[in-house]
């Protein structure tokens, strides 16, 4: 191979290929991106309003710290998620389930806020458990599920490290330039927006009284937002079944061939 040949695949295009993914997913997921684009400006409208009101104690400053910590993951990791690179993005929205769990747990209970303050380890089982315990808590059995696929899809393993087949039929496997797989997208999208669904009540409800007058005509857009993402989760399970559907047929068909 010459260099000339080499250059036609070169660490300049990468960005290029991760443009023409975004473009291409951003087409098939609007719904989903127009909703958790909603979300975002709803968490930045009251962080732009709590810049100016200082926190009232140490389990509200704990509170803010996480808050911001879990929209920062929450916002990159779709940029990545829309390149089809998955295996890229599951440590970022791992983060961000565990920087939420932490979350909405220190805004219910003080005791936990300060002792994470003070520079404590808090454990996702302890964080499971407590959650479980509060009445406005959440089952541990969906915690512990979500928790198990980010974690599993966060460390190498043969299932999910995609094989690339480089020399072997493919001459350049980096970036996002591979097909996506649009099941395994679809169902990411939706762990995704059901992270956003949560974060974004557990703020309305815990900082949102913050906004003083204000808070009505937030409230008012929150749950509009709410309806928009109970509607698109519903839509991207529709499509999940669909797809998953014809890959098993197609799968199916494909063994009674051989």
């Amino acid at each position: 191979m010459t260099m000339s040949e080499l250059n036609d695949n070169s660490y300049s295009d990468l960005q290029k290929f991760a443009n023409i993914r975004r473009e291409e997913l951003g087409k098939l997921y609007k719904p989903y991106i127009d909703v958790t684009d909603l979300y975002g400006q709803l968490i930045c409208d009251i962080c732009s309003f709590l810049g100016n009101t200082p926190p009232s104690d140490v389990q509200e400053k704990v509170v803010r710290d996480l808050m911001a910590d879990v929209f920062d993951n929450l916002y990159e990791s779709r940029s990545i998620i829309l390149t089809g690179q998955l295996y890229v993005a599951y440590p970022v929205v791992r983060r961000a389930y565990e920087s939420l769990s932490l979350f909405v747990l220190c805004a219910l209970d003080n005791k936990i806020a300060r002792k994470w303050q003070a520079g404590k380890q808090i454990s996702n089982s302890v964080v499971r458990k407590g959650l479980a315990k509060h009445p406005l808590g959440e089952k541990e059995d969906n915690l512990r599920e979500l928790y198990k696929f980010f974690s599993e899809a966060s460390h190498p393993n043969r299932d999910l490290v995609a094989k690339r087949y480089l020399g072997e039929g493919n001459k350049f496997v980096l970036g996002a330039i591979g097909m996506p797989d649009i099941v395994m997208v679809t169902d990411y999208c939706l762990k995704h927006l059901s992270l956003w669904f949560w974060f974004a009540a557990t703020v309305s409800t815990m900082l949102g009284p913050k906004l003083g007058s204000s808070f009505s005509s937030y409230r008012v857009k929150y749950l509009s937002v709410a309806k928009d993402a109970q509607e698109c989760g519903e839509w991207l399970r529709r499509e999940f079944n669909r797809l998953l559907s014809e890959m098993q047929k197609d799968q199916a068909e494909g063994i009674k061939g051989v």
